[in-house]
């Protein structure tokens, strides 16, 4: 399933964040990766398990997150964040958003680090690039915050299809669950880094959920705010419900 849109009327404000960073991932690949034909430029922003195990290159963990490998890594990952990442950025603000995108990231490339080190062998030396674990903390908290929501797939490439986020969503995490399970790919040889998207996402879903908690705690607090008083012996209270 391709998501290509999904329910904006509850949108505030422009998403500013959301397109800086994907210029940001497009800038990276045009002008320095040179469309990911500079290999000696990727590898130069690229994770290397055995470089940050060592405490060498910690940096790469923030610059593998706007490396990309090829055209359709960078689509693909490009076309999430256009589709989910606005919502995430009006709901929680583009601070959050932005500590979200790039914590969830870096959680996710440490998980896949860590699992590199139990595998050992050609998977430290295994580059990591690419935004698909910051991107899947974003889809993480549009689960949590945004359940509900009808998002546009294309079904078998070519179908437009509404569904809900929670079904797109969670398709695509037990997808995720299942590549790094079976060992659909081997860390040995590269490809699809499961763990990664793993990892960002289930940190990002518990933040989120702890968020929303919190948001609907001020919301109540707010609506049922009283302002007591007294007057002429009697005791006094304004409920605000509105």
């Amino acid at each position: 399933m391709i998501p290509i849109g999904d329910d904006n009327s509850g949108q505030r404000g422009k998403a500013v964040v959301t397109w800086t960073l994907i210029g940001l991932n497009v800038f990276v690949f045009v002008f320095l990766q040179k469309f990911a034909l500079d290999d000696y430029a990727t590898l130069a922003l690229a994770a290397i398990p055995e470089e940050i195990l060592s405490g060498h290159r910690l940096f790469t963990l923030i610059t593998g997150q706007f490396t990309h490998a090829g055209f359709m890594h960078i689509i693909g990952n490009m076309l999430f964040l256009g589709v989910f990442g606005d919502n995430i950025e009006c709901r929680i603000g583009k601070l959050r958003y932005t500590l979200l995108y790039l914590i969830s990231g870096t959680i996710g490339m440490l998980v896949q680090i860590l699992f590199a080190a139990m595998e050992g062998g050609a998977a430290l030396q295994m580059p990591l690039v690419g935004a698909s674990a910051a991107i899947s903390g974003v889809l993480a908290a549009y689960l949590a915050l945004f359940p509900g929501n009808k998002v546009v797939v294309l079904l078998f490439y070519f179908i437009p299809t509404a569904l809900s986020a929670w079904l797109v969503i969670g398709f695509w995490f037990v997808l995720q669950v299942l590549g790094g399970l079976s060992g659909l790919t081997s860390l040995q040889d590269g490809g699809t880094a499961y763990f990664a998207h793993i990892g960002g996402f289930v940190s990002a879903y518990i933040w989120a959920k702890t968020y929303k908690r919190r948001e609907l705690e001020h919301v109540y607090a707010r609506r049922r705010r009283r302002v007591s008083g007294d007057s002429d012996g009697f005791q006094w209270w304004i409920v605000d419900d509105k």
